[in-house]
């Protein structure tokens, strides 16, 4: 036995180990096995079970992609619905007769006739209203230029079916004396061809105009003056001379008289309280040039010694 190697062949203890290795072994693989087998199992049971999770899924699902599309067929048909009742709500108003005029008020105004100015409107009662109503500055227009009393004519819808006509006057600042007559005076400067018997309370009288320039002119300035002097003013007369075209003659309530350019109307008139007050009488005021004054006796005793002057000059070239 020791001619074949250090290690006998067979050894009893050898013999037992390779035995516990065996049983080893075998253990291990019968482990494995099993291993093997419970993996097999699960995922045989995931796959079972896979396609059941994804029907439920989709089942619970199912109501809500209902609802959706309910909730989107309602609104889709909330929308056609709403479209079409407004398109039959339009087409029947205008050919009902509420899409007509069917009347025309008059407001604002106290010396031009309701009638005439819905006549010279050119508003149509009976026509589409929209229509008019979109065109209303051309009747808005018409009755400006047809009336020089309208200041402003506004036209505006009035209820369903009917216009309202806001109108606006000038004031009446003076009357205008002329071939034994009086005419307003618009603020303006306009002179309306009313004629009147007697000037009207309260108004200046302006006399001796030719001009309707000369109007516009002095009532501006006249409109510039405060109101208690233009209370004051009872008649303004235009009285040129030859070197000064814009002299005009106030006449006061308290008998006085005023001479002065029209242009300078409110500036020199802002003297005239302290002048007035200084006079012991009542008199002219003379603001043509600088401010003074003087009584109407001394103007009437001027106005004959001028008279007397002039019939001796004429008395002597008689003579020659």
């Amino acid at each position: 036995m020791r001619n074949q190697g250090d290690t006998p062949i067979w050894h009893p203890e050898r013999k037992e180990e390779e035995t516990e290795t065996d049983a080893e072994s075998e253990i291990t693989e019968d482990i494995d096995e099993t291993a093997k087998e419970l993996s097999e199992e699960q995922d045989q049971d995931f796959e079972q079970e896979k396609p059941q999770s994804t029907y439920e899924s989709f089942a619970d699902r199912l109501p809500n992609v209902k609802k959706v599309r309910n909730t989107r067929l309602v609104r889709r048909l909330t929308l056609i619905i709403s479209i079409s009742a407004i398109i039959i709500l339009v087409l029947c108003y205008f050919i009902s007769p509420f899409s007509k005029l069917s009347g025309v008020t008059v407001t604002g105004n106290e010396n031009v006739d309701s009638q005439a100015i819905i006549t010279d409107s050119k508003l149509m009662i009976e026509e589409p209203l929209w229509a008019q109503y979109f065109d209303r500055t051309v009747n808005e227009k018409n009755i400006e230029k047809k009336f020089p009393r309208v200041k402003k004519a506004t036209v505006s819808l009035n209820g369903i079916n009917s216009f309202k006509i806001s109108i606006a006057e000038y004031d009446v600042l003076a009357v205008d004396y002329s071939e034994g007559s009086y005419s307003p005076i618009l603020e303006n400067g306009t002179v309306l061809t009313d004629k009147l018997d007697n000037p009207i309370s309260g108004m200046p009288v302006f006399a001796n105009f030719q001009d309707e320039k000369q109007i516009q002119a002095l009532i501006v300035s006249y409109g510039g003056l405060p109101d208690e002097q233009k209370e004051q003013i009872t008649e303004i007369k235009y009285s040129p001379s030859e070197s000064n075209k814009e002299l005009i003659t106030l006449y006061m309530k308290d008998s006085n008289q005023v001479i002065v350019n029209i242009s300078q109307l409110v500036e020199k008139m802002g003297y005239y309280s302290q002048v007035a007050g200084q006079m012991t009488e009542p008199g002219v005021i003379d603001m043509e040039v600088g401010i003074f004054s003087y009584s109407h006796k001394k103007e009437t005793e001027n106005s004959e010694a001028s008279e007397s002057t002039e019939e001796s000059s004429l008395s002597a070239e008689v003579e020659q």
